[in-house]
């Protein structure tokens, strides 16, 4: 990641809020309008806002996950400095849309924590609550995510002439450092497959395996959500296109470049593989 993508990164809550001034506003666009990862960021960024703001009378109703509380109280200790920009912005937001339960538990929480900034805190993590929500029931918003994800852990971590993987080391990478038993779907040549790596990444309130491939050249990636079942759905955003089955208790989604060649002999394979 550059200083630009860095720096862009930390302006994004406030631009997707409309508060930079003039300079930090072009330089941000500036960027965007040359760094596809970064933008697709920012779309994401964007779209959470709107399912937020389109979404909040449906997820008022909704119990929040187990633990929340805890979370924030925890990090409002890590990080006890003053909120700024989109972030003060995003908190009033959140307050608004935040299910009662929610809102109570902030009261009583708040007291016992250092004014403004660490209340602040506690409510941007009752927005991620929402946003966790409604990513559950929408396969558009969960495409997004994942396609974001997809961009930057690419980005970061598999760039060009990363070396072919061995399926069962990072099987047992998965296990050692995480706790997690699943099958990773090895390079095959035959489908044209090249297996470049595996990650942890985020995913709602929580994390997932990421497994990072190669296909006719492009970046191919596969998540693992163990515990969710969803419906089989094919979703394309920012201009990914997005793959989700079920088998058991796991949801698969696999993502890939539109316009990136036939996918349809590599897209069968790991969806046979994966389990």
């Amino acid at each position: 990641m550059t200083s630009d993508c860095r720096l862009t990164a930390e302006r994004l809550a406030s631009y997707v809020d409309g508060l930079l001034a003039p300079g930090d506003l072009a330089a941000v666009e500036g960027h965007l309008a040359a760094c596809q990862p970064c933008r697709a960021a920012a779309l994401h960024e964007r779209a959470a806002r709107t399912v937020l703001r389109d979404r909040a009378s449906t997820l008022r109703q909704e119990p929040l996950p187990p633990g929340l509380r805890s979370r924030c109280e925890a990090l409002a200790r890590e990080h006890a400095r003053p909120a700024t920009g989109g972030w003060a912005t995003r908190a009033a937001f959140a307050l608004r849309a935040s299910a009662p339960r929610a809102a109570s538990a902030l009261r009583a929480a708040a007291p016992r924590l250092l004014p403004v900034s660490l209340t602040a805190i506690l409510i941007v993590f009752t927005s991620t609550a929402l946003i966790s929500l409604a990513t559950q029931r929408s396969d558009t918003l969960l495409a997004a995510q994942l396609t974001a994800d997809h961009a930057k852990c690419f980005k970061l971590f598999g760039g060009e002439g990363s070396a072919t993987a061995d399926a069962a080391r990072l099987e047992q990478m998965l296990a050692d450092r995480y706790g997690w038993d699943v099958h990773v779907p090895p390079s095959s040549a035959a489908a044209g497959v090249e297996l470049v790596g595996a990650r942890r990444c985020l995913y709602a309130d929580g994390r997932i395996p990421h497994v990072m491939y190669r296909v006719n050249g492009r970046n191919v990636s596969l998540y693992m959500l163990e515990g969710v079942e969803r419906r089989d759905a094919d979703v394309t955003s920012f201009g990914h296109r997005s793959r989700i089955w079920s088998r058991g208790a796991t949801t698969y989604v696999l993502v890939w470049p539109v316009g990136g060649g036939d996918m349809t002999t590599a897209a069968r394979y790991v969806m046979e593989e994966a389990h």
